[in-house]
């Protein structure tokens, strides 16, 4: 199973604070026990929302809301985490460096299974995530999403087929759904030491339902490409578009060599049309 290690803004993340030497050793020395241990999937930090934009869509029209947002709705980071449970995920969740909640403060993470109760199909993250210029495209939950609300089949076979076709383009580079809340848990972490409280969370509005990450040139290109996803959620929509911690300072020239990025678009590909297929196969037989 994978879980979504979702790290909350907080005043000093969303005032873009650079971490001490300090804590990003304690940073670093945690990855690495997780990477040691097979569990880590992958690891992201994002821009201060301030650089963001949320993109409404629905049958009245569309409307963008340039940044900053509440902090509390926000996202600073998250990991992507292999595991044999919720608690599981949880005990990896308490081991973070509680330094990350500074002196007088409390640190929060959000701990979700991710995947979607329709069964849409995961696109694998590439070699390097990080590479290039790259953008998320999260959802934010709603009502239907937190009572695990199933789409009808056809919205939810047109993502996978919009998906695939990203992904072989090599502008999607990973991207999955978020189960309901009341599947996951928040891990508090502060000078006390950490407590656990399992959802669900009754702020829909503060949750994130799925996400897209993507390559591309400019958050003005980031929410061209939103508008065009065939989100199975709605009728209205409400996407928020954040750039990957470093992005802003990325160029495309930091990115794979055009022949690595081909290579690992069609390993991807491959691994999301086997995907495909053991998902269709249910429905074939």
């Amino acid at each position: 199973m994978q879980f979504m290690i979702i790290r909350k803004a907080d005043a000093a993340s969303e005032a873009g604070a650079h971490p001490s030497a300090a804590l990003i050793g304690e940073m670093e020395a945690y990855f690495k026990q997780l990477a040691d241990a097979g569990a880590l999937v992958m690891v992201q930090g994002l821009e201060r929302s301030s650089r963001a934009v949320r993109l409404r869509l629905g049958p009245g029209g569309d409307l963008l809301a340039k940044g900053p947002f509440p902090v509390a709705e926000l996202a600073a980071g998250f990991l992507v985490i292999e595991a044999a449970s919720k608690d599981a995920a949880v005990a990896w969740a308490r081991q973070w460096p509680a330094a990350d909640a500074g002196p007088d403060s409390e640190l929060v993470l959000e701990v979700r299974e991710t995947g979607c109760v329709g069964g849409c199909v995961q696109v694998p993250p590439p070699a390097d995530a990080g590479a290039g210029r790259s953008y998320f495209i999260l959802l934010r939950a709603d009502a239907d999403t937190e009572r695990d609300f199933i789409p009808e089949q056809a919205r939810l076979d047109a993502l996978d087929a919009f998906n695939a076709r990203e992904a072989a383009a090599g502008t999607l580079l990973t991207g999955d759904g978020l189960m309901a809340s009341a599947r996951g848990a928040r891990v508090r972490i502060g000078a006390g030491g950490s407590t656990v409280v399992d959802g669900p969370f009754a702020e829909a509005k503060e949750l994130i339902a799925g996400f897209w990450m993507i390559r591309a040139g400019s958050l003005d290109e980031a929410v061209a490409w939103a508008r065009t996803v065939p989100y199975p959620t709605g009728p209205q929509v409400v996407v928020e578009i954040r750039a990957a911690h470093g992005s802003e300072e990325a160029g495309m020239d930091a990115a794979l060599s055009a022949a690595d990025a081909r290579a690992d678009a069609n390993l991807r590909v491959g691994l999301l049309d086997e995907a495909l297929r053991n998902e269709l196969a249910p429905r074939l037989a």
